[in-house]
């Protein structure tokens, strides 16, 4: 009998150990509850929309059932349907299961009122998701980020590959667009609008929501930049390895319509989609290529221009402005494809990709560029930065100027060049996605980086990046003080912040020579303002200081000359009107990013002024 006693005894601690580490929110769509990590609350697999399946496979993503028995949000979602790689690696495992489209939040205070950040992981929109487990820890765990950042972390999945990007003539006559396609988009907008009416539950703020991604993340946050869709969801944005990134509508078709043939090689447009929806998700994954091979980035399946959710490629849509303006961080690895490039390379080897690759007139200065050296060691560093620079260093300062140049909103460029102890093991540099175990600060609980190889430097780079990126998502300026300043991005300039242990923040030019080069191989000509002339044209001689500021900043000319200015919001609206005035007091305004507009002598000087706390 007592010990039965001391039996149930321990059962009612457990349950009311449970009870007391679990915590109810109420959504739009039901209770769900998480469990109470640390200093943490953690709500794993909550769904922001039905399962895609059946006849909701192809079709636009719709909001979850309600629910009236609460949802227990403990574990982290399936993967969507994928064949999943390994980076560097050829193999491939087919995993993961079409009802996926779940997210997970973490908060360190459900009454906070926080700055959201949502993350979109990689995969180059083939493979991925926010279980994702490298080097022995969740990749994408948001605990570490939250608590010490103050922010509440949501990451989000999206539908990949062959069902999430299809472009197909038997879908089109399923909705009054006429179009198909972009599928994966469409979730990844359902997620942010279910964040808009759901956040405030879990301490969120919804009107200070920061989206950030990688690799195809990153193309897939570029990408929200430039859809109306989602103007409204989201506020600044952080990509990572990445530019903006759409497919041909043409050739997407034609594509799609090849591989349903060789599943259904009868009957109509419609009856061939028909049989597709019946056919098990694994047979389609069975189709995915590796997204990077050989150090070379292959986007199978990507997001098309629509004229729907994207009226025309990046760069024209940038170049117009009918884009959504607002605080953006853009950057990339010094490194990027060390871990996909070839182990063992030789000279002949770097001669053989500039061939393969460049057009003749190109060849000579790619190899000055580039010298393929001697030994195998300069070789493969020779091999690593070719693929590096022409596929991200550039691209990256591409899209940084273009976006500069036609928004009031500041840009923040930065380049990692941080070597955790293992990968100078390895001789891997700093590699594609690197960054992630810093801005996550889960280096300290992966397997390879615990114990003895978490160096002081990796607790220094954990708290620089983490406090950069959340200083952003709180006021859309990533400085702060205790940290080296980081210099506002200027196309004219091109200044960056290099992150590494001890950063010193006085870099400009990122590898610009090299830059250069493979601009000319693709014929940019550069970006241009979309501004008038006369709105960007510098009023020799006018300083407005400091910037940042805590307070107020102070307009001086080294000569006594008269001029109007006035304060505007970063929605536009007209805050206030000055004359000849040295001070403007920003005390009584809200952080954030404000525009001066400083008129004299018939000319105009834009400035885009940041106020922090």
């Amino acid at each position: 009998m007592r010990l039965k006693s001391i039996i149930f005894f321990i059962f009612i601690l457990f349950v009311y150990s449970n009870c007391l580490r679990s915590q109810v929110v109420t959504t739009a769509y039901g209770p769900v509850s998480g469990n109470k990590s640390d200093n943490v609350f953690e709500f794993l697999g909550i769904p922001f929309a039905s399962p895609p399946v059946d006849e909701l496979r192809w079709r636009a993503p719709v909001p979850p059932e309600n629910h009236t028995d609460t949802l227990r949000a403990m574990h982290y979602p399936p993967a969507c349907p994928q064949k999943n790689f390994e980076q560097g690696d050829t193999t491939a495992t087919i995993m993961g299961d079409e009802d996926c489209l779940y997210l997970n939040v973490w908060s360190p205070d459900l009454s906070g009122g926080l700055p959201v950040m949502v993350f979109i992981h990689g995969g180059g929109n083939q493979q991925g998701s926010t279980g994702q487990e490298t080097g022995g820890t969740k990749l994408y765990d948001g605990k570490n980020l939250s608590e010490r950042g103050d922010v509440v972390v949501v990451t989000i999945q999206y539908r990949l590959g062959i069902l999430g990007y299809m472009v197909h003539p038997g879908l089109e006559a399923e909705n009054t667009a006429g179009i198909s396609g972009n599928y994966g988009v469409l979730d990844q907008i359902l997620a942010l609008h279910w964040i808009q009416n759901n956040i405030a539950a879990f301490g969120g703020d919804p009107t200070n929501v920061t989206l950030f991604g990688e690799s195809a993340g990153g193309v897939n946050t570029g990408n929200l930049l430039l859809t109306d869709e989602a103007g409204d969801l989201f506020h600044k944005a952080i990509i990572q390895s990445a530019i903006p990134g759409l497919e041909d509508y043409a050739e997407a078709t034609e594509k799609s319509t090849n591989l349903v043939n060789s599943f259904v090689s009868s009957g109509t447009d419609e009856e061939k989609i028909a049989a597709m929806r019946k056919i098990p998700a694994d047979s389609l994954s069975e189709t995915l290529n590796i997204p990077i091979n050989g150090g070379i980035v292959q986007q199978s399946w990507r997001p098309v221009i629509d004229d729907v959710l994207f009226t025309d490629n990046p760069e024209s849509i940038i170049q117009s402005g009918r884009f959504n303006h607002m605080p953006l961080i853009i950057g990339s690895n010094s490194d990027e494809m060390s871990l996909s490039a070839p182990l063992v390379v030789y000279p002949s080897m770097v001669n053989a990709l500039v061939s393969l690759y460049l057009p003749a007139i190109f060849r000579p200065e790619a190899l000055s560029l580039y010298p393929p050296g001697s030994t195998q060691d300069e070789a493969r560093n020779a091999y690593v930065q070719i693929l590096t620079d022409a596929q991200f260093t550039a691209s990256v300062r591409r899209t940084a100027q273009c976006i500069e140049l036609n928004q009031a909103e500041p840009v923040w460029r930065y380049f990692f060049t941080y070597t955790h102890s293992v990968a100078q093991l390895a001789s891997f540099g700093s590699y594609h996605g690197m960054e992630l175990f810093y801005v996550f600060n889960n280096w300290e609980n992966a397997t390879l980086g615990s114990s003895f190889l978490f160096k002081p430097q990796d607790d220094s780079m954990q708290y620089n990046m983490l406090h950069y990126w959340t200083n952003f998502a709180r006021t859309g300026n990533p400085n702060t003080n205790g940290l080296t300043t980081w210099p506002e991005y200027a196309a004219s300039e091109d200044c960056y912040l290099e992150i590494k242990a001890t950063p010193n923040g006085s870099q400009c030019g990122v590898r610009s020579e090299k830059s250069d080069f493979w601009d000319k191989v693709i014929n940019f000509k550069g970006c241009t303002s979309f501004l008038s002339k006369n709105e960007i044209d510098a009023i020799n001689g006018f300083r407005v200081y400091p910037n940042p500021t805590n307070d107020a900043v102070k307009l001086e000319h080294n000569e006594p000359i008269e001029f109007n200015a006035a304060l505007y919001g970063s929605n536009g609206d007209k805050l206030a009107s000055y004359h000849n005035i040295s001070k403007i007091d920003l005390s009584d305004y809200a952080n954030g990013m404000y525009i001066l507009k400083v008129t004299t002598r018939g000319q105009h000087k834009v400035y885009k002024v940041t106020k922090i706390p």
